[in-house]
């Protein structure tokens, strides 16, 4: 069973092992998928029937005798440590995508369903601090958890220092920033104000015809911040580019419209784009996991531990080398010690 457990375990070191999986008509083939092997029928199998054996071996170890006990002790550990894994199959490993200054309350699992916490989560402040290339160097989230909206505790969360709330651990794992454009739309009668994140798809009052927000710059080819807008209609669909500092680029170049007619913010008519700033927030990328079975796994490696000090240094609780079955100096299986010879042969232990 040992061997078993090991060559599955090699197939899982082999094959990439993945756990994004999507509703139970693809549980089926991931019970015997090389690709996620620890949770397969293969190697539940195997540690459901080495349980079976150690059991079994444990029976015949029920005895007040110290190298029974010691070996009673070996067995139960590794059935624990199996058992605490079972266990595990019962935790939480989900993810938490939390705006800054919103609250969530639910965790999105691998398999994509929903987890109900029983508390919320809010993210009062995130943070980044980044290296002189502008990669970034360290993020924080300072965490707030709140039930009947009242807050039970906070926390801050940062890489590799994770925090601890009702049995859940939360990690800090990414983040993701999202910039808004502070827009006005005229068709010379009105004026329209709107904001738009990149890819959000906006109405226009024109039946039939919406703009959507493909791209949001900082600063756009030193020309400042701008969006670059698809507007699409019944006929198809143009680009249109809207600089904030438009006036400032046409004080330099008063040709641009006619060279570049898709930065001119009225080619679209009757409508006329401008972009007046770019605000942008960040959301914090948080992992959350629970296993009850880590207790379980920590006590059975403890036990499991000890037990070979025991076996292995305790006097007279050692194994016999080359006995094939174990059993410690001066114990046998049952026959009687024959009788020493003339010669004193017989009598070597």
């Amino acid at each position: 069973m040992l061997f078993t457990i090991s060559l599955l375990c090699l197939v899982g070191t082999i094959f990439p092992q993945g756990g994004h999986v999507h509703g139970w008509a693809a549980r089926i083939p991931r019970l015997i998928s090389p690709y996620d092997i620890f949770h397969s029928v293969w190697f539940l199998g195997a540690g459901l029937l080495l349980c079976v054996n150690l059991t079994l071996c444990m029976r015949k170890r029920l005895s007040l005798k110290r190298r029974g006990l010691i070996m009673l002790l070996l067995h139960g550990s590794i059935v624990l440590i199996i058992a605490g894994y079972a266990v595990g199959f019962a935790g939480l490993d989900g993810y938490l995508e939390i705006p800054q200054g919103s609250s969530v309350s639910q965790a999105v699992l691998k398999n994509g369903a929903l987890f109900d916490l029983g508390f919320t989560v809010r993210c009062d402040r995130f943070t980044m601090e980044l290296y002189e290339n502008g990669m970034p160097k360290e993020f924080v989230s300072d965490l707030s958890f709140l039930r009947g909206g009242r807050v039970d505790g906070q926390a801050q969360l940062r890489v590799n220092h994770p925090a601890r709330f009702s049995g859940i651990s939360l990690y800090q794992e990414s983040y993701r920033q999202s910039a808004w454009a502070d827009m006005t739309l005229s068709d010379g009668k009105r004026l329209m104000k709107f904001k738009a994140e990149q890819g959000e798809v906006i109405p226009l009052p024109s039946p039939g015809i919406q703009i959507r927000v493909e791209k949001v710059w900082s600063d756009l080819m030193g020309a400042g911040p701008a969006v670059k807008l698809l507007i699409e209609g019944p006929d198809g669909g143009s680009y249109l580019w809207v600089f904030r500092d438009i006036d400032t680029i046409r004080a330099r170049m008063p040709d641009l419209f006619e060279k570049m007619p898709a930065f001119d913010p009225s080619s679209f008519r009757p409508y006329t784009f401008s972009l007046r700033r770019l605000e942008s927030s960040y959301a914090t990328g948080i992992g959350v996991k629970r296993d009850p079975g880590a207790p379980l796994v920590a006590v059975g490696g403890v036990l499991f531990l000890v037990s070979l000090l025991l076996l292995f240094l305790a006097p007279g609780a050692g194994f016999v080398p080359g006995s094939g079955s174990g059993t410690a100096p001066g114990e046998s299986h049952g026959e009687k010690d024959p009788a020493p010879d003339a010669q004193g042969e017989g009598g070597r232990a």
